[in-house]
């Protein structure tokens, strides 16, 4: 994420208006006639006159050698011939290869003039003949192979479209996108292309290349449909730079608004690969390459723009370039890989270990026996970019289920944040350290006033655990009241406060310090209390607790809930829940702990942490996953009183909790989280995937409940509309069918009846669109199968 300096000056064209080119093409080409505006991005092109005479009048501020440059490769291909038709150079009436003019502003620039093309711009052109993508590669490899060994002092100029520096050039750029949801979408095509294109700069052959054979380039015969390959417009990028990158850069463009992408690159790339042979060892890169085309077209414009918003053909790119960004990160690349290569001619050569055979590695005694696979046919992910997992082989899917990398899989910042301090330093909480104090105070602005003390330590399993302590210290110890369905860690401490564990296979009942207060699930826990309000009839499970403990001469220690709960399948409390909860707690001299571990940090839209939806301030905050977006993390907050109780004099201490780079990342998690309005989007795209949901609940009687708020939401399968008899196998089906259509779902719930959906917080509305229609699908399937 390297910034290169911005180019000098501004991106404005020059300002020569059609009256004044006029003027100039007539006294210094001598042509006369109607003149009209030709699009630009940085010079200012007009048509001048009509016939064989009419030319092109470029005013530019390009140098002289630059000029030489571009009508010398134009002089090139079109000595080449092959049928393709260039506008070679038309000098001057005195003989001169450009004039010296000046704009209306006083700048003085370069004229200069090419002959004029009769044609369609391919852009404007109809629907695509068959063959015309074929033929229009074909015609490139052509013009690629007429520059071969060509030599020009002015070559060598380290453009900003050189691909060879495009990773560099988006990342500087890519700050002007105002959407947030569009910087996302460069952010997340960058990461996954800096991973693919590793190692690459030495192993790609240079030459020289057109560098712009976009859709507006190329000219076509006939336009309904289009036909006929006449014409290459616009050498003013020409330059040396990677000859993949030239087929790859007219690909990325002609993909744009193709039904199938895929069918239309691998089109181009046979009929490139017939006139200009690509090594079967580059052809990994092609995908990349053209995604990083797109990238640096979309952050280059979007700088252009902010520089001459006026300019409209500065966003030609923009809204398709996005669009088609998003769809091939959806793709198989190994697929899109094998295409091509067939494409070619040539056939791919499958590499590394199989699943299988890995598989048997880790049955075979490498890891515990009882650490868990998804899936019927566990997945190999071996990267991840955003909203996506890609496993070995190049297929990728759409992670509708991972919470843990809340702003996204490898997002940059957080990756450049703890690089960039892993790098410098990595220690103990002993010394003072800045990059700490700023995630610290980060983390308490988004939190109420009355917690103001944070302790820093690896994971939500220790925060929880710090937790108990805590309580012990303010508390002087007791009973602690837990719900049904919750849990809270992996210590042996902690799961027997997680009734999800205690009471299920393995499980080692309940402790007798532990009081289990009833599961707030308005599905299965409202019998006989039809038209009670919820948050009192649950909560009354909750004094009972507390009128046990005392009963049995204890004390009420504390009261742990998840805000949101998730291992219960996505639980939403009933309004007023917690309220009701901590008055009855805090009545018995009890503390109250929210666990923020699954749902906090902005999940559920709405607010940063979802205890805040119940309207209510704990005594302690337990967060951790989320936090560090994969990188070990978690935290305590408290108010000042129980903090004081636990200085007693004993020194807390954890090695690895809060390091330096883990504090980067937390800082980065919460920054990012705020810059990208991710808690907006959460809510907005929450909303598409609730109202989807409840539609399809009133076409399917297997949906017996949708609930969740934000990105935490959860499918509950149920035998028959209108009873609460969980159907695990429906619910595990359908996780299997979503898989087969490469989205990523789980299931959850005391009785693994609940399909989940908490992807990481980049899922957008267009993600949620797509999800919901493989769902539907799915559910048919696993309906018709016979799941049950």
């Amino acid at each position: 994420m390297s910034e290169i300096p911005l180019k000098p000056g501004a991106a404005r064209r020059p300002a020569v208006e059609r009256d004044a080119a006029r003027e100039l093409a007539q006294e210094f080409w001598g042509v006369e006639g109607e003149v009209s505006e030709l699009p630009g991005y940085e010079d200012r092109n007009y048509r001048v006159g009509r016939g064989p005479e009419a030319i092109v009048l470029k005013v530019t501020d390009a140098s002289a050698v630059q000029i030489e440059l571009a009508a010398g490769a134009l002089e090139r291909v079109a000595e080449a011939g092959g049928g393709l038709v260039v506008g070679r150079a038309v000098r001057s009436l005195a003989g001169e290869l450009w004039e010296a003019v000046e704009g209306e502003d006083g700048r003085a620039h370069r004229a200069w003039a090419v002959r004029w093309l009769e044609g369609t711009p391919l852009a404007h052109a109809g629907p695509r003949a068959p063959g015309l993508l074929w033929e229009l590669g074909a015609q490139l490899g052509r013009a690629r192979v007429a520059l071969e060994g060509w030599e020009h002092e002015g070559l060598g100029r380290g453009l900003e479209w050189d691909l060879r520096r495009g990773v560099e050039v988006a990342w500087s750029y890519e700050r002007f996108l105002e959407d947030p949801r569009e910087r996302r979408t460069i952010r997340e095509a960058l990461a996954g292309i800096e991973v693919g294109l590793e190692g690459v700069q030495g192993e790609l052959r240079v030459g020289v290349i057109h560098g712009d054979a976009n859709d507006h380039n190329w000219l076509v015969r006939d336009s309904e449909p289009a036909s006929g390959v006449c014409g290459l417009l616009d050498f003013g990028d020409i330059d040396r730079g990677w000859v993949l990158g030239e087929v790859a850069i007219c690909a990325g463009y002609l993909m744009l608004e193709e039904a199938d992408p895929v069918a239309a690159c691998e089109e181009i790339v046979a009929g490139y690969h017939s006139s200009d042979p690509i090594p079967e060892e580059e052809l990994e890169f092609l995908f990349d390459l053209a995604r990083l085309r797109l990238c640096v077209s979309v952050t280059v414009g979007a700088w252009q723009r902010s520089q001459e918003p006026e300019n409209e053909y500065l966003s030609v790119t923009t809204a398709p370039g996005l669009r088609l960004l998003r769809r091939l990160q959806r793709l198989d690349r190994g697929e899109f890989h094998a295409r091509m290569a067939r494409a070619c001619g040539e056939s791919i050569r499958a590499g590394g270990e199989d699943g299988g055979a890995l598989l048997e590695r880790r049955r075979q005694g490498a890891l515990g026996p009882n650490l868990s696979l998804s899936y019927e046919e566990p997945l190999e992910i071996v990267r991840g970019e955003g909203r996506y997992l890609i496993e070995r082989g190049g297929r990728s899917y759409l992670d509708g289920v991972n919470n843990v990398p809340q702003v996204g899989h490898c997002h940059p910042v957080v990756v450049e944040a703890t690089t960039q301090q892993m790098r410098r330093l990595n220690t103990n909480t002993r010394y003072l350290s800045g990059v700490r104090v700023r995630f610290v105070e980060r983390l308490l602005a988004t939190l109420p006033s009355e917690l103001e003390v944070v302790y820093l330590v690896n994971s939500g399993s220790e925060a929880n655990e710090l937790a108990r302590r805590l309580v012990g210290a303010h508390t002087g110890g007791g009973d602690w009241i837990v719900l049904e369905g919750g849990y809270h860690g992996n210590t042996q401490a902690l799961v027997e406060l997680s009734h999800y564990k205690f009471n299920a296979e393995g499980g080692a009942g309940r402790a007798e310090h532990v009081r289990v207060a009833k599961m707030p699930d308005k599905l299965r826990g409202m019998v006989g209390h039809e038209g009670e309000d919820p948050a009192a009839v649950f909560a009354e499970s909750v004094a009972c607790a507390v009128a046990a403990t005392a009963a049995a001469g204890a004390s009420t220690a504390a009261f742990i809930a998840e805000s949101l709960m998730g291992c219960a399948g996505q639980l939403v409390l009933p309004e007023g829940y917690l309220q009701e909860c901590y008055r009855i707690v805090r009545g018995a001299g009890g503390l109250v702990i929210a666990d923020e571990v699954q749902v906090g940090c902005g999940r559920v839209g709405s607010h940063w942490w979802g205890f805040e939806t119940q309207g209510v301030v704990p005594d302690i905050v337990t967060m951790g996953k989320p936090l560090g977006n994969g990188h070990p993390l978690g935290a305590v907050v408290t108010t000042r009183a129980v903090a004081e109780s636990f200085d007693n004099g004993m020194e807390f201490f954890s090695t690895f909790g809060g390091n330096p780079v883990s504090c980067a990342a937390g800082e980065a998690v919460l920054r990012v989280i705020e810059e990208e309005g991710l808690m907006q989007n959460a809510l907005e795209t929450g909303c598409v995937l609730m109202d989807g949901l409840r539609a399809m609940q009133g076409r399917y009687e297997c949906i017996g409940d949708v609930r969740g708020l934000g990105l935490c939401i959860g499918l509950v399968c149920v035998r028959e509309r209108g009873r609460s008899e969980p159907d695990a196998g429906l619910a595990s089906a359908v996780v299997e069918r979503m898989k087969q259509r490469r989205v990523l779902l789980s299931t959850d719930g005391i009785f693994h009846d609940v399909i989940k959906i908490k992807p990481p917080l980049v899922f957008g509305p267009e993600d949620a669109l797509h999800l919901l229609e493989q769902l539907e699908c799915a559910f048919a399937e696993a309906l018709v199968g016979g799941s049950r």
